[in-house]
């Protein structure tokens, strides 16, 4: 997704090369009660169901410890390589920050090769605290959070 101006990103990505099929990875990362063993960030599962090729979940979570309000967001396997998401705006985290993210997954000889991007954008006031308390924290979760999605899904 392109930058929009006046909207400052705090982005994480972070890699890994996965022994197992691409299927068997976005079967783990559409289903939010076995995927947030790999993210911290989520806390309870509220709400998922899915529609096709479109996910609705709403969860709540935390981070870098802090509680935040529950979020919504719709998840779209666009085909089978690749998976997006992108909030949607519902009080109060509407308030409070946007975000997106996705995952590009690329067969190699040695597994799958996993390309994970999350993206948050604080309004104000908000962004005032938070982009300097996450954005090093946000790069360096995301990629613990791609170790811990190989080692659940290669145990």
């Amino acid at each position: 997704m392109p930058r929009r101006r006046g909207a400052p990103v705090i982005e994480g990505i972070g890699e890994a090369v996965i022994a197992r099929p691409p299927a068997a990875i976005v079967d783990f990362v559409t289903d939010l009660e076995r995927y947030k063993l790999a993210d911290h960030k989520i806390g309870r599962v509220l709400e998922q169901r899915r529609d096709g090729n479109r996910i609705f979940m709403r969860h709540d979570g935390a981070l870098r410890g802090v509680p935040g309000p529950a979020v919504a967001l719709e998840m779209v396997i666009e085909d089978a390589l690749t998976v997006r998401y992108r909030a949607v705006p519902t009080l109060p985290s509407k308030l409070v920050l946007t975000f997106d993210g996705g995952f590009d997954l690329r067969e190699t000889p040695e597994g799958t090769h996993v390309v994970h991007t999350e993206r948050f954008r604080f309004h104000q006031p908000f962004r005032l605290v938070a982009e300097p308390f996450l954005r090093d924290w946000l790069r360096r979760d995301i990629a613990g959070e791609m170790v811990r999605l190989k080692q659940l899904l290669e145990a």
